[in-house]
């Protein structure tokens, strides 16, 4: 075992600055969802260039409540790409909707657009289209290029952008601004580039969408006047419960720290771009390991550094690769297991494998590196000559 320090895949990056925005709200009377909470909704809303930011606890819920916004249920095709956390397509099934999985592009791990084309039709017999693209690793799919192979104005288009808060789009346009879809959700989890601890948010430019999304954040209650049956009000305070949901709210503590975080976002991004940076230099001249391509790399607030090893091109295994990097104090991950493979749909759909060949052979292949704020050149340098000594290069 190394005695250099630990590397993992991912780690967050948390100062005195942040430590001390979030413990300030501590001594506050209000600490659960108030003003700070909606300062930081305004503040990721006009970062993203969106009208509307609704918070929550975890970026599942921020899915799941697009979802029950939206209006998912039976009858839907959420269309999707296997190359995910389950969260992105569970949130839809959970609504009664048809999970429909497309390969993926292995230049980019994205969803492919040109496959997903052929399962759009021209009109269902029921139902509707709920297409959900996620920008993996941080990389942007063409949701505008998407948005027009729609037919039916009924369709949807949900974001999946957990990877992508800073991402812009080749026009420039960030990410979250719902240019072309109808609402897009971020996750605060500590492995992405701000971290709330957990958390989740949904931009949007729909006002009638962001007020469905506030009411499933807190059980279904409604105060407003100008949506409570009852008229004039009977008492101050008074509410009423128009729809089941939960209590997803989001904390006041929370809200200070991504606060904080968001101030230091441009530097996050600009610094793992100079890691991704540096890994293509170290990596390019290995043979039988490939990059995403670097078409995206100035648009692109990486989330993470993911390889393509030909291992059996090594005489290895990823499982003897993993653990002997592990070894050097080395950590890494596998981003991520095709959705279709785990036991909770494979018990529903039998194995669907042989449909996805590009995300069979990328998850044959695929090995997430360190990538993170505080990693350092040097530790980039370190990783590199680790795997190639791993790999007997």
């Amino acid at each position: 075992m190394s005695s250099l320090p630990f590397l993992p895949y991912a780690r967050q990056y948390i100062d005195t600055t942040d430590v001390n925005a979030a413990a300030s709200t501590l001594s506050a009377d209000i600490i659960t969802r108030g003003p700070i909470v909606d300062a930081f909704e305004k503040e990721v809303a006009a970062y993203c260039g969106a009208k509307y930011a609704v918070a929550f606890n975890t970026g599942s819920t921020a899915l799941a409540a697009a979802c029950h916004a939206a209006g998912v249920g039976p009858g839907d095709k959420l269309i999707s790409t296997p190359n995910t956390f389950v969260a992105s397509v569970i949130a839809g099934m959970h609504k009664g909707a048809t999970p429909v999985f497309v390969d993926i592009d292995r230049n980019t791990g994205n969803i492919d657009l040109k496959k997903a084309g052929f399962n759009l039709e021209p009109k269902l017999s029921r139902g509707r289209y709920v297409l959900m693209p996620v920008h993996f690793a941080g990389i942007p799919v063409d949701v505008k290029k998407l948005s027009q192979m729609l037919m039916n104005q009924d369709d949807i288009i949900i974001e999946d952008a957990a990877h992508a808060l800073g991402t812009l789009y080749t026009d420039g346009s960030k990410i979250g601004s719902c240019q072309w879809s109808d609402m897009t959700i971020f996750s605060f989890h500590p492995a992405k580039t701000i971290t709330t601890g957990e958390g989740g948010i949904v931009t949007t430019n729909n006002s009638e969408l962001a007020h469905k999304l506030q009411l499933f954040r807190n059980n279904g209650i409604e105060r407003s006047p100008e949506y409570v049956k009852a008229s004039p009000l009977p008492y101050d305070g008074y509410y009423e419960v128009t729809e089941m949901t939960g209590n997803y709210n989001f904390t006041e503590f929370q809200a200070a720290l991504g606060l904080s975080q968001l101030k230091k976002i441009d530097k996050f991004i600009l610094k793992r771009r100079e890691l991704i940076k540096h890994y293509r230099e170290l990596l390019k001249e290995i043979p039988n390991i490939r990059l995403f391509t670097n078409e995206f790399d100035d648009h692109t607030a990486f989330h993470l550094c993911v390889v393509q090893i030909d291992f059996a091109a090594y005489k290895t295994t990823r499982g003897k690769v993993v653990s002997a990097l592990k070894d050097q104090n080395i950590g890494t991950q596998v981003h991520y297991i095709p959705v279709y493979h785990h036991p909770a749909f494979t018990k529903i759909h039998g194995d669907i494998s042989s449909y996805f060949p590009e995300m069979e052979t990328y998850y044959s292949q695929a090995l997430t590196l360190p990538l993170y704020y505080s990693l350092r050149k040097e530790d980039v340098e370190r990783v590199v000559t680790s795997l190639k000594k791993v790999l007997s290069y």
